[in-house]
């Protein structure tokens, strides 16, 4: 069957991916970094973070003024998607597209919806792969951006929760919108500290299809500990290391593939 989606929007996100790429390496071989004073918006996310994280992050406050500074300067902290702030690195969100391509989920649970920019360019993706798919995306905060709310395919797939996603009744509300499911696909990219992720990988490691993945981000903040916990306990998940071909990827032995039932 002949799609009806205009061509434009099929050739926008092989572009986008493109542009965004190169720019990240070119401002990698900058030689000097931005001295520029921290945006308000990541001291406002930051201050956020840690709120959410409470003694559990073990960062100091020179540690976490560090991670401020970071998050100010590295230019995944500026990227857009169809103008919404969307913080991805553009050589992880390329593997989740093929990892999309390849189990073709039914249903993608995202952890972490901040200003709705990836649950977006998740569900651009979803439409020309599987157009029945749906989107679930939670956070213990409403900060979408209007015009992230009112993309007409957003309003299609995507359903937002509110609430923690380790939180019991939000649990079972992702568990009710998986039920009947053949291809279930998560991704976490919530609280990154090792009690809130190894939570979130017991509750929602059960929803997930065989074949089909668990996908942590930023697992150098702490996840990869809760990784290593539950891959020794749980043998239907493997890491899957070639997924890790680019040097920048943020989900070191974070896609995780279930094996078997």
């Amino acid at each position: 069957m002949k799609s009806s989606v205009p061509i434009y929007r099929r050739l926008t996100l092989a572009l986008l991916f493109a542009s965004a790429l190169s720019l990240a390496a070119s401002i990698a071989l900058a030689a000097e970094p931005d001295q520029r004073a921290l945006d308000p918006e990541v001291l406002k996310d930051v201050a956020t973070y840690e709120k959410a994280m409470g003694t559990d992050h073990g960062l100091t406050p020179d540690k976490i003024q560090k991670l401020a500074n970071a998050m100010n300067e590295s230019p995944v902290f500026k990227n857009k998607f169809l103008g919404i702030w969307t913080v991805q690195t553009p050589s992880d969100a390329w593997i989740i597209m093929e990892i999309m391509h390849e189990v073709k989920p039914d249903l993608i649970i995202e952890a972490g919806t901040f200003h709705g920019g990836s649950s977006a360019l998740w569900a651009i993706i979803l439409e020309h792969i599987n157009p029945d798919g749906r989107i679930v995306t939670i956070d213990i905060e409403d900060q979408r951006e209007r015009k992230a709310k009112e993309l007409p395919i957003v309003k299609e797939k995507v359903d937002f929760l509110l609430g923690s996603s380790t939180d019991p009744k939000v649990v079972a509300q992702a568990r009710k919108h998986a039920e009947g499911k053949k291809r279930v696909l998560v991704l976490l990219d919530s609280l990154h500290s090792k009690k809130h992720v190894a939570a979130e990988l017991e509750a929602y490691a059960p929803m997930v299809s065989v074949g089909s993945y668990i996908i942590v981000q930023d697992t150098p903040l702490g996840p990869k500990a809760a990784i290593d916990d539950f891959l020794e306990t749980n043998k239907s998940y493997i890491a899957d290391r070639k997924r890790e071909r680019y040097p920048d990827t943020n989900s070191v032995r974070g896609y995780i593939k279930r094996i078997k039932p």
